[in-house]
Protein backbone atom coordinates (compact mmCIF):
# COMPACT_ATOMS: atom_id res chain seq x y z
CA UNK A 1 0.00 0.00 0.00
CA UNK A 2 2.85 2.05 0.69
CA UNK A 3 4.27 1.62 -2.46
CA UNK A 4 1.05 3.02 -4.65
CA UNK A 5 1.00 6.17 -2.10
CA UNK A 6 2.85 9.22 -3.71
CA UNK A 7 6.01 10.42 -1.98
CA UNK A 8 4.10 13.39 0.13
CA UNK A 9 1.43 11.37 1.56
CA UNK A 10 3.79 8.97 2.91
CA UNK A 11 5.75 11.61 4.27
CA UNK A 12 2.37 13.21 6.19
CA UNK A 13 1.88 9.51 6.99
CA UNK A 14 5.21 8.94 8.91
CA UNK A 15 4.99 12.46 10.62
CA UNK A 16 1.97 11.37 12.35
CA UNK A 17 3.23 8.18 13.35
CA UNK A 18 6.34 10.50 14.82
CA UNK A 19 3.42 12.69 16.22
CA UNK A 20 1.93 9.48 18.04
CA UNK A 21 5.14 8.32 19.87
CA UNK A 22 5.49 11.85 20.69
CA UNK A 23 2.20 11.99 22.45
CA UNK A 24 2.81 8.33 24.00
CA UNK A 25 5.84 9.72 25.87
CA UNK A 26 4.45 13.02 26.71
CA UNK A 27 1.15 11.70 27.91
CA UNK A 28 2.25 8.64 30.40
CA UNK A 29 2.64 11.09 33.28
CA UNK A 30 -0.78 11.70 33.08
CA UNK A 31 -1.43 8.12 34.06
CA UNK A 32 1.22 7.70 36.22
CA UNK A 33 1.12 10.62 38.22
CA UNK A 34 -0.93 9.68 41.07
CA UNK A 35 1.60 6.72 41.61
CA UNK A 36 4.43 9.18 41.39
CA UNK A 37 3.03 11.32 43.50
CA UNK A 38 2.58 8.80 46.35
CA UNK A 39 5.93 7.45 45.83
CA UNK A 40 7.66 11.15 46.65
CA UNK A 41 5.07 12.27 48.46
CA UNK A 42 4.24 15.27 46.29
CA UNK A 43 1.41 17.30 47.04
CA UNK A 44 -1.03 19.19 44.18
CA UNK A 45 0.60 22.11 43.93
CA UNK A 46 4.22 19.88 43.58
CA UNK A 47 2.96 17.50 40.85
CA UNK A 48 1.19 20.77 38.74
CA UNK A 49 4.74 21.92 38.58
CA UNK A 50 5.40 18.54 37.24
CA UNK A 51 2.71 18.38 34.54
CA UNK A 52 3.46 22.31 33.59
CA UNK A 53 7.42 22.25 33.69
CA UNK A 54 7.56 19.90 30.30
CA UNK A 55 5.21 23.13 29.07
CA UNK A 56 7.71 25.81 30.22
CA UNK A 57 10.63 24.45 27.83
CA UNK A 58 8.14 23.11 25.05
CA UNK A 59 6.90 27.17 24.87
CA UNK A 60 10.61 28.30 25.04
CA UNK A 61 11.95 25.92 22.64
CA UNK A 62 8.91 26.68 20.04
CA UNK A 63 9.94 29.46 17.37
CA UNK A 64 13.89 28.52 18.19
CA UNK A 65 13.39 25.61 16.33
CA UNK A 66 11.10 26.90 13.95
CA UNK A 67 13.68 29.13 13.01
CA UNK A 68 15.81 26.34 12.59
CA UNK A 69 13.86 24.30 10.26
CA UNK A 70 13.35 26.86 7.70
CA UNK A 71 16.82 27.55 7.56
CA UNK A 72 18.34 23.94 7.84
CA UNK A 73 15.85 21.51 6.81
CA UNK A 74 13.47 18.93 8.94
CA UNK A 75 15.37 15.76 8.50
CA UNK A 76 18.59 16.14 11.41
CA UNK A 77 16.37 18.40 13.49
CA UNK A 78 13.82 15.98 13.91
CA UNK A 79 15.91 12.59 14.11
CA UNK A 80 17.84 14.46 16.95
CA UNK A 81 15.04 15.82 18.73
CA UNK A 82 13.35 12.49 18.67
CA UNK A 83 16.58 10.43 19.20
CA UNK A 84 17.27 12.74 22.61
CA UNK A 85 13.78 13.08 23.88
CA UNK A 86 13.44 9.65 23.83
CA UNK A 87 16.29 8.93 25.81
CA UNK A 88 15.09 11.34 28.38
CA UNK A 89 11.58 10.08 28.64
CA UNK A 90 13.66 6.64 29.94
CA UNK A 91 15.94 8.70 32.24
CA UNK A 92 12.58 9.58 33.87
CA UNK A 93 12.41 5.84 35.68
CA UNK A 94 15.80 6.86 37.53
CA UNK A 95 14.22 10.17 38.98
CA UNK A 96 14.68 10.01 42.89
CA UNK A 97 13.38 13.48 44.14
CA UNK A 98 11.65 16.80 43.00
CA UNK A 99 14.48 18.48 41.43
CA UNK A 100 15.75 15.52 39.23
CA UNK A 101 12.22 14.88 37.69
CA UNK A 102 11.77 18.23 37.04
CA UNK A 103 15.03 18.46 35.59
CA UNK A 104 13.99 15.63 33.33
CA UNK A 105 10.57 16.80 32.34
CA UNK A 106 12.37 20.31 31.57
CA UNK A 107 14.65 18.89 29.13
CA UNK A 108 12.25 16.23 27.87
CA UNK A 109 10.17 19.48 26.62
CA UNK A 110 12.67 21.08 25.11
CA UNK A 111 13.47 18.22 22.70
CA UNK A 112 9.72 17.40 21.85
CA UNK A 113 9.59 21.30 21.09
CA UNK A 114 11.31 21.02 17.40
CA UNK A 115 8.64 18.61 16.16
CA UNK A 116 6.00 20.42 15.34
CA UNK A 117 7.31 23.52 13.88
CA UNK A 118 9.52 21.12 11.93
CA UNK A 119 6.80 18.99 10.60
CA UNK A 120 5.43 22.16 9.48
CA UNK A 121 8.40 23.42 7.76
CA UNK A 122 8.28 20.14 6.19
CA UNK A 123 4.93 20.12 5.14
CA UNK A 124 5.80 24.00 3.17
CA UNK A 125 7.80 22.31 1.29
CA UNK A 126 6.16 18.85 0.64
CA UNK A 127 2.25 19.55 0.76
CA UNK A 128 0.60 21.94 -1.81
CA UNK A 129 -1.99 24.58 -0.14
CA UNK A 130 -4.95 23.07 -1.10
CA UNK A 131 -3.84 19.38 0.80
CA UNK A 132 -2.02 21.47 3.44
CA UNK A 133 -5.14 21.70 6.50
CA UNK A 134 -6.03 17.57 5.60
CA UNK A 135 -2.30 16.98 6.12
CA UNK A 136 -1.82 19.33 9.44
CA UNK A 137 -5.31 17.69 11.23
CA UNK A 138 -3.86 13.89 9.76
CA UNK A 139 -0.35 15.26 11.63
CA UNK A 140 -1.80 15.76 14.67
CA UNK A 141 -4.24 13.11 14.73
CA UNK A 142 -1.26 10.97 15.12
CA UNK A 143 -1.11 12.59 18.17
CA UNK A 144 -4.20 12.12 19.63
CA UNK A 145 -3.85 8.50 18.60
CA UNK A 146 -0.93 7.91 20.34
CA UNK A 147 -2.65 9.70 23.50
CA UNK A 148 -5.60 7.78 22.83
CA UNK A 149 -3.54 4.70 23.19
CA UNK A 150 -1.21 5.29 25.93
CA UNK A 151 -3.43 5.08 29.03
CA UNK A 152 -4.49 1.10 28.72
CA UNK A 153 -0.77 0.68 27.72
CA UNK A 154 0.49 3.00 31.23
CA UNK A 155 -2.08 1.44 33.04
CA UNK A 156 -1.21 -2.50 32.25
CA UNK A 157 2.42 -1.89 32.91
CA UNK A 158 1.87 0.35 36.22
CA UNK A 159 -0.35 -2.79 37.40
CA UNK A 160 2.09 -5.12 36.33
CA UNK A 161 5.71 -3.56 36.76
CA UNK A 162 5.36 -0.41 38.67
CA UNK A 163 5.57 3.41 37.00
CA UNK A 164 9.04 3.14 36.21
CA UNK A 165 8.83 0.47 33.41
CA UNK A 166 6.21 2.19 31.59
CA UNK A 167 8.90 5.07 30.52
CA UNK A 168 11.92 3.13 29.63
CA UNK A 169 9.02 1.45 26.99
CA UNK A 170 8.10 4.09 25.42
CA UNK A 171 11.59 5.90 25.26
CA UNK A 172 12.84 3.02 23.49
CA UNK A 173 9.70 2.86 20.79
CA UNK A 174 11.21 6.33 20.05
CA UNK A 175 14.25 5.37 19.21
CA UNK A 176 12.53 3.40 16.39
CA UNK A 177 10.74 6.37 15.32
CA UNK A 178 14.35 8.40 15.04
CA UNK A 179 15.74 5.35 12.70
CA UNK A 180 12.53 5.57 10.45
CA UNK A 181 12.26 9.73 10.09
CA UNK A 182 16.29 9.69 9.19
CA UNK A 183 15.60 6.48 6.33
CA UNK A 184 12.88 8.28 4.41
CA UNK A 185 12.60 11.78 5.00
CA UNK A 186 14.40 13.90 2.75
CA UNK A 187 14.63 17.83 3.32
CA UNK A 188 13.27 18.96 -0.59
CA UNK A 189 11.30 16.62 -2.63
CA UNK A 190 14.39 16.72 -5.53
CA UNK A 191 16.56 14.63 -2.98
CA UNK A 192 13.85 11.92 -2.53
CA UNK A 193 14.83 8.40 -4.31
CA UNK A 194 11.54 7.33 -4.83
CA UNK A 195 9.54 10.90 -6.17
CA UNK A 196 8.72 11.12 -9.65
CA UNK A 197 8.43 14.08 -12.17
CA UNK A 198 4.85 14.65 -12.08
CA UNK A 199 4.69 14.99 -8.44
CA UNK A 200 8.11 17.10 -8.04
CA UNK A 201 6.67 19.29 -10.90
CA UNK A 202 3.39 19.93 -8.64
CA UNK A 203 5.24 20.37 -5.58
CA UNK A 204 7.63 23.18 -7.41
CA UNK A 205 4.08 24.95 -8.29
CA UNK A 206 2.47 24.64 -5.36
CA UNK A 207 4.83 24.35 -2.75
CA UNK A 208 8.93 24.86 -3.36
CA UNK A 209 8.33 28.09 -4.73
CA UNK A 210 7.25 29.35 -0.86
CA UNK A 211 10.01 28.63 0.58
CA UNK A 212 13.45 29.61 -0.61
CA UNK A 213 16.46 29.65 1.26
CA UNK A 214 17.18 33.46 0.41
CA UNK A 215 14.01 34.43 2.11
CA UNK A 216 14.58 36.17 5.21
CA UNK A 217 12.13 36.66 8.19
CA UNK A 218 10.59 40.28 8.61
CA UNK A 219 10.05 40.42 12.18
CA UNK A 220 8.95 43.71 12.38
CA UNK A 221 6.15 43.56 9.96
CA UNK A 222 5.41 40.30 11.42
CA UNK A 223 4.69 41.12 15.06
CA UNK A 224 2.43 43.70 13.74
CA UNK A 225 -0.18 41.63 11.89
CA UNK A 226 -3.18 41.78 13.57
CA UNK A 227 -3.72 38.12 12.12
CA UNK A 228 -0.86 36.86 14.17
CA UNK A 229 -1.71 37.94 17.30
CA UNK A 230 -5.54 37.08 17.38
CA UNK A 231 -3.98 33.50 16.24
CA UNK A 232 -1.59 33.52 19.67
CA UNK A 233 -4.44 34.69 21.72
CA UNK A 234 -6.63 31.86 20.03
CA UNK A 235 -4.44 29.05 20.23
CA UNK A 236 -3.52 29.61 24.06
CA UNK A 237 -7.09 30.47 25.07
CA UNK A 238 -8.06 26.69 23.57
CA UNK A 239 -5.02 24.68 24.95
CA UNK A 240 -5.67 26.43 28.41
CA UNK A 241 -9.11 24.21 28.29
CA UNK A 242 -7.13 21.05 26.38
CA UNK A 243 -4.12 20.81 28.33
CA UNK A 244 -6.52 19.64 31.51
CA UNK A 245 -6.72 16.36 29.44
CA UNK A 246 -3.18 16.09 29.18
CA UNK A 247 -2.25 16.16 32.69
CA UNK A 248 -4.98 16.33 35.36
CA UNK A 249 -7.77 14.09 33.75
CA UNK A 250 -7.03 10.94 34.58
CA UNK A 251 -6.64 12.70 38.71
CA UNK A 252 -10.63 14.12 38.42
CA UNK A 253 -12.10 11.39 36.87
CA UNK A 254 -10.54 9.41 39.98
CA UNK A 255 -10.88 11.99 42.58
CA UNK A 256 -13.91 13.89 41.60
CA UNK A 257 -16.18 11.37 39.91
CA UNK A 258 -14.85 8.48 41.86
CA UNK A 259 -14.01 6.28 39.11
CA UNK A 260 -11.26 3.48 39.17
CA UNK A 261 -7.70 3.40 38.05
CA UNK A 262 -9.38 0.51 35.29
CA UNK A 263 -11.91 2.97 34.12
CA UNK A 264 -10.35 6.50 34.86
CA UNK A 265 -7.62 4.89 32.34
CA UNK A 266 -10.46 3.93 29.85
CA UNK A 267 -12.35 7.43 30.12
CA UNK A 268 -8.51 9.04 29.99
CA UNK A 269 -8.38 8.09 26.20
CA UNK A 270 -11.35 9.46 25.02
CA UNK A 271 -10.43 13.02 24.55
CA UNK A 272 -7.64 11.52 22.23
CA UNK A 273 -9.56 9.01 20.51
CA UNK A 274 -12.15 11.46 19.90
CA UNK A 275 -9.33 13.72 18.72
CA UNK A 276 -7.95 12.16 16.19
CA UNK A 277 -11.24 11.60 14.36
CA UNK A 278 -11.76 15.57 15.29
CA UNK A 279 -8.23 16.39 13.76
CA UNK A 280 -8.50 14.30 10.26
CA UNK A 281 -11.83 15.30 9.78
CA UNK A 282 -11.69 18.92 11.03
CA UNK A 283 -9.02 19.25 8.54
CA UNK A 284 -10.09 17.59 5.41
CA UNK A 285 -13.61 19.68 5.97
CA UNK A 286 -11.65 23.04 6.05
CA UNK A 287 -10.29 21.80 2.61
CA UNK A 288 -13.13 20.56 1.03
CA UNK A 289 -15.24 24.17 2.23
CA UNK A 290 -12.52 26.04 0.61
CA UNK A 291 -11.99 24.08 -2.67
CA UNK A 292 -15.58 25.43 -2.78
CA UNK A 293 -15.59 28.88 -1.62
CA UNK A 294 -11.80 30.14 -0.10
CA UNK A 295 -9.59 29.22 2.03
CA UNK A 296 -10.04 32.05 4.62
CA UNK A 297 -14.17 31.36 4.69
CA UNK A 298 -13.47 27.38 5.41
CA UNK A 299 -11.27 28.07 8.58
CA UNK A 300 -13.52 30.79 10.15
CA UNK A 301 -16.18 28.56 10.07
CA UNK A 302 -14.63 25.49 11.09
CA UNK A 303 -12.90 27.47 13.60
CA UNK A 304 -15.93 29.25 14.90
CA UNK A 305 -17.92 26.10 15.23
CA UNK A 306 -15.43 23.96 16.89
CA UNK A 307 -14.46 26.57 19.33
CA UNK A 308 -17.62 27.13 20.74
CA UNK A 309 -19.06 23.67 20.99
CA UNK A 310 -16.17 22.98 23.02
CA UNK A 311 -16.91 25.52 25.04
CA UNK A 312 -20.71 24.69 25.51
CA UNK A 313 -19.71 20.87 25.71
CA UNK A 314 -17.04 21.30 28.99
CA UNK A 315 -19.81 23.42 30.56
CA UNK A 316 -22.32 20.55 30.51
CA UNK A 317 -19.52 18.11 31.51
CA UNK A 318 -18.65 20.19 34.74
CA UNK A 319 -22.15 20.43 35.93
CA UNK A 320 -23.50 17.17 34.96
CA UNK A 321 -23.74 14.74 38.12
CA UNK A 322 -23.55 10.93 36.22
CA UNK A 323 -19.91 10.31 36.42
CA UNK A 324 -19.88 8.19 32.84
CA UNK A 325 -22.08 11.20 30.95
CA UNK A 326 -20.25 13.37 32.66
CA UNK A 327 -16.87 12.11 31.60
CA UNK A 328 -17.93 11.11 28.20
CA UNK A 329 -19.48 15.62 27.64
CA UNK A 330 -15.79 16.53 28.94
CA UNK A 331 -14.08 14.47 25.84
CA UNK A 332 -16.27 15.01 23.34
CA UNK A 333 -15.59 18.57 24.19
CA UNK A 334 -11.84 18.20 23.86
CA UNK A 335 -12.68 16.71 20.31
CA UNK A 336 -14.62 19.57 19.52
CA UNK A 337 -11.55 21.88 20.43
CA UNK A 338 -9.43 20.10 18.20
CA UNK A 339 -11.91 20.22 15.01
CA UNK A 340 -10.21 23.19 14.71
CA UNK A 341 -6.84 22.47 14.47
CA UNK A 342 -5.79 21.52 10.99
CA UNK A 343 -7.31 25.54 10.36
CA UNK A 344 -5.20 26.78 12.54
CA UNK A 345 -1.88 25.26 11.31
CA UNK A 346 -2.46 25.91 7.87
CA UNK A 347 -3.49 29.78 8.90
CA UNK A 348 -0.18 29.91 10.16
CA UNK A 349 1.26 29.11 6.57
CA UNK A 350 -0.87 31.35 5.12
CA UNK A 351 0.18 34.08 7.82
CA UNK A 352 3.55 33.67 7.99
CA UNK A 353 4.66 32.10 4.00
CA UNK A 354 8.26 31.70 3.98
CA UNK A 355 8.48 32.30 7.30
CA UNK A 356 5.80 30.01 8.42
CA UNK A 357 8.02 27.45 10.52
CA UNK A 358 8.76 30.56 13.04
CA UNK A 359 4.94 31.25 12.90
CA UNK A 360 3.83 28.18 13.93
CA UNK A 361 6.82 28.30 16.86
CA UNK A 362 4.95 31.27 17.62
CA UNK A 363 1.43 29.69 17.67
CA UNK A 364 3.06 26.82 19.45
CA UNK A 365 4.87 28.83 21.76
CA UNK A 366 1.30 30.97 22.79
CA UNK A 367 0.02 27.42 23.33
CA UNK A 368 2.22 26.04 25.60
CA UNK A 369 2.20 29.32 27.70
CA UNK A 370 -1.52 28.57 28.40
CA UNK A 371 -0.23 24.36 29.00
CA UNK A 372 2.26 25.21 31.29
CA UNK A 373 -0.23 28.03 33.12
CA UNK A 374 -2.89 25.64 33.21
CA UNK A 375 -1.76 22.20 35.03
CA UNK A 376 0.16 24.64 37.69
CA UNK A 377 -2.91 26.95 38.85
CA UNK A 378 -5.07 23.82 38.93
CA UNK A 379 -2.46 22.29 40.75
CA UNK A 380 -2.26 25.87 43.51
CA UNK A 381 -6.47 26.14 43.36
CA UNK A 382 -6.66 22.48 44.43
CA UNK A 383 -4.66 22.73 47.18
CA UNK A 384 -5.78 26.02 48.15
CA UNK A 385 -9.70 25.36 48.03
CA UNK A 386 -10.17 21.54 46.59
CA UNK A 387 -12.61 22.87 44.21
CA UNK A 388 -12.05 21.63 40.57
CA UNK A 389 -14.75 23.67 39.21
CA UNK A 390 -13.24 27.01 39.68
CA UNK A 391 -10.37 26.00 37.25
CA UNK A 392 -12.70 24.22 34.70
CA UNK A 393 -14.53 27.21 34.29
CA UNK A 394 -11.79 29.28 33.84
CA UNK A 395 -10.95 26.97 30.93
CA UNK A 396 -14.29 27.86 29.58
CA UNK A 397 -13.99 31.63 29.79
CA UNK A 398 -10.86 31.15 27.48
CA UNK A 399 -12.10 29.11 25.20
CA UNK A 400 -15.31 31.18 24.61
CA UNK A 401 -12.53 34.63 24.04
CA UNK A 402 -10.85 32.03 21.53
CA UNK A 403 -14.28 32.21 19.85
CA UNK A 404 -14.23 35.35 19.54
CA UNK A 405 -10.56 36.24 18.60
CA UNK A 406 -10.96 33.73 15.76
CA UNK A 407 -12.84 35.71 14.23
CA UNK A 408 -10.48 37.60 12.80
CA UNK A 409 -7.55 35.54 11.77
CA UNK A 410 -8.51 34.57 8.75
CA UNK A 411 -10.41 37.75 7.25
CA UNK A 412 -11.19 37.57 3.41
CA UNK A 413 -8.97 40.38 1.98
CA UNK A 414 -9.94 43.07 0.17
CA UNK A 415 -9.65 43.13 -3.20
CA UNK A 416 -7.99 46.24 -3.24
CA UNK A 417 -5.47 45.45 -0.84
CA UNK A 418 -2.39 46.32 -1.42
CA UNK A 419 -0.12 44.22 1.06
CA UNK A 420 0.44 40.29 0.33
CA UNK A 421 -1.43 37.65 2.69
CA UNK A 422 1.66 36.01 3.83
CA UNK A 423 3.80 39.33 6.01
CA UNK A 424 6.71 38.05 7.66
CA UNK A 425 8.95 37.57 4.57
CA UNK A 426 11.43 39.84 2.99
CA UNK A 427 11.83 38.16 -0.58
CA UNK A 428 16.11 37.99 -1.48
Amino acid sequence: MMGRLAVRHRIVLLALLINAVCYTDRVCIAILGPEISKTFNFNQAEMGLVYSIFSLSYFLGQTPWGLAADRHGSRFIVSFAVFFWSIFTGLTALVWNLTSLLLVRFTFGALEAALSPSVRSAFNRWVPINERATSFGAFLGGGRFGGAITPPIAGFLLFHYGWRVPFVVFGVVGLVGTALWFWWYRDTPEQHPSITQAELDRLKEHAVAAHESGAKTNWKQLLRSQRLWCLLGVAFGATFLWQFYATWFPTYLRERRGMSMTESSMYASLPFLVGLFANWTGGLLTDWIGRRTDHRYARTVVGLVSLFAGAALMSSGIWCQTASTAALLMGLAAGAVDFYLGAAWSSATDIGGAAGGAVAGLMNAASNCAAFASPALMGWVLLKSNNWDYVLLLSVGTTLIATVLWLFVNPRPQKSASLPAAVGVVES
